[in-house]
């Protein structure tokens, strides 16, 4: 059935939501003060009529906070969900969400903790120095569209760094002629070394495959290497997919920080320079013995070490602790802050550091974690073992994030202050930093 709904307000999933007799309705592609028909399905047979997600048909009155949208492909790519509402609006509701996931999940009422307003991104648009592509036999490198496996051929991205967006164009055509069968491509790009790279999914890593691989690297001069990966086998590198990221964008006295593109890192370079800044503010490294779980490739580390007396960097065994520590050899020439790397499960050898005991026990007057989207279950009690005076927790997931807060704050640890921070402009996703303090 047909519904005219105003939409109220940016739903925490990327969706705009109205009502009609009282039932939420979920619209995509709309913006607050929106007058639209959507198509709505009816409730299932002896179901009452909950909350459900419609179709947009039509616009009848764009409300105050829609704008046009910059791509042609707004409304069918699945990449985007809110570029037909205005930048502040989405910074609203991004922190809105950030704070109603701490509430609900967390039980942190405002004014339990300080919010602070959030970090915008320093660009809206091209912002992306990563990005993970689909290869259509007939399309070349593409995007799906929402909520589907339909590939989108796009002309131009206008999320991707201009760099990343004339590698996705080159590498599209060369992948096809070269027959490489990827399933799924993630392109990574050096402004700083203006020299990209590619992890190519594949049914398998065979002679055959390696060989084709060496002749796209020849095709697309812009392509330093790429890593070919398969279910089962390990990872093959051809060429040099290592490349340099500059820290802070535009300072290069801010350092380069190694990267590869099967390992994790922040598509947002502006943005995450923001964010380790914003993370070592409210951690106050200076003179401390600082842990850092969850170290990645090194995204905090390298700042760490700058202010800390030490820092003992927590990492699984890989490619990412591989690049941190080629990092710190790199760093430690002339510098201070000792750094030690520890392979193996954070939370685990967290645990295992607070049990030390005698002279040689290593203890920890502040702690930093950046775990994955899962959260870091179990931080609490972890936290509480350590004995540390404060920890900041990143994380890319309010819920998981939220979660993990509760569990601190069992632990004997209060929220100090909250940042929400804009890495992704454009769709509904949002970071946040904690400040925990023990009690």
């Amino acid at each position: 059935m047909r519904l005219t709904l105003t939409i109220e307000s940016l739903a925490s999933g990327g969706e705009g939501v109205g009502h009609a007799g009282g039932r939420a309705i979920f619209v995509p592609f709309t913006a607050p003060g929106d007058q639209v028909v959507a198509e709505v399905p009816g409730p299932a047979a002896g179901k009452g009529e909950g909350a459900a997600h419609g179709v947009l048909v039509e616009v009848l009155a764009p409300g105050p906070a829609r704008v046009a949208p910059p791509c042609i492909h707004s409304g069918t790519c699945g990449g985007c969900e809110w570029q037909q509402a205005a930048y502040a609006a989405q910074l609203e509701t991004k922190a809105r969400t950030l704070a109603s996931a701490l509430q609900r999940i967390g039980g942190l009422a405002p004014g339990d903790y300080t919010l602070r307003p959030i970090v915008a991104s320093p660009e809206p648009y091209r912002y992306r120095a990563r990005a993970k592509l689909h290869l259509d036999r007939g399309a070349g490198l593409v995007f799906f569209a929402r909520r589907s496996h339909q590939p989108v051929p796009v002309a131009t991205c206008h999320l991707l760094a201009p760099g990343l967006e004339a590698l996705r164009a080159a590498l599209g055509p060369a992948l096809l002629a070269a027959r490489l069968p990827a399933r799924e491509v993630a392109l990574e790009w050096s402004e700083a070394e203006g020299r990209g790279a590619a992890l190519l999914r594949l049914p398998e890593v065979s002679a055959a495959l390696r060989a084709r691989a060496e002749a796209v690297l020849g095709a697309v001069p812009a392509l330093a290497g790429l890593v070919l990966e398969a279910e089962g086998a390990p990872a093959a590198v051809v060429g040099a997919p290592v490349l340099r990221l500059a820290r802070v964008p535009g300072a290069p006295g801010a350092g380069l920080q190694r990267s590869r593109p099967d390992v994790f890192q922040q598509a947002n370079r502006g943005a995450n320079a923001l964010l380790v800044a914003e993370a070592l503010r409210l951690l106050r490294p200076e003179g401390e013995d600082v842990l850092e779980l969850y170290c990645g490739a090194g995204n905090f580390t390298g700042p760490l070490a700058a202010h800390a007396r030490s820092v003992a960097a927590v990492e699984v065994q890989g490619p990412a602790l591989d690049l941190a520590r080629a990092d710190e050899a790199e760093r430690r020439a002339g510098a201070a802050g000792e750094v030690r790397f520890f392979a193996g499960d954070a939370l685990k050898l967290a645990l295992a550091l607070a049990r030390e005991r005698g002279p040689s026990a290593r203890r920890y007057g502040a702690a930093l974690l950046d775990p994955p989207r899962e959260g870091a279950r179990g931080v609490g009690p972890a936290l509480r073992e350590l004995s540390v005076a404060r920890a900041v927790y990143v994380s890319c997931d309010p819920a998981t994030l939220a979660r993990d807060l509760r569990a601190c704050v069992g632990a004997g640890f209060r929220v100090a202050e909250v940042v929400p921070v804009d890495m992704f402009p454009q769709t509904h996703h949002v970071e946040g930093i904690a400040l925990l303090e023990r009690q």
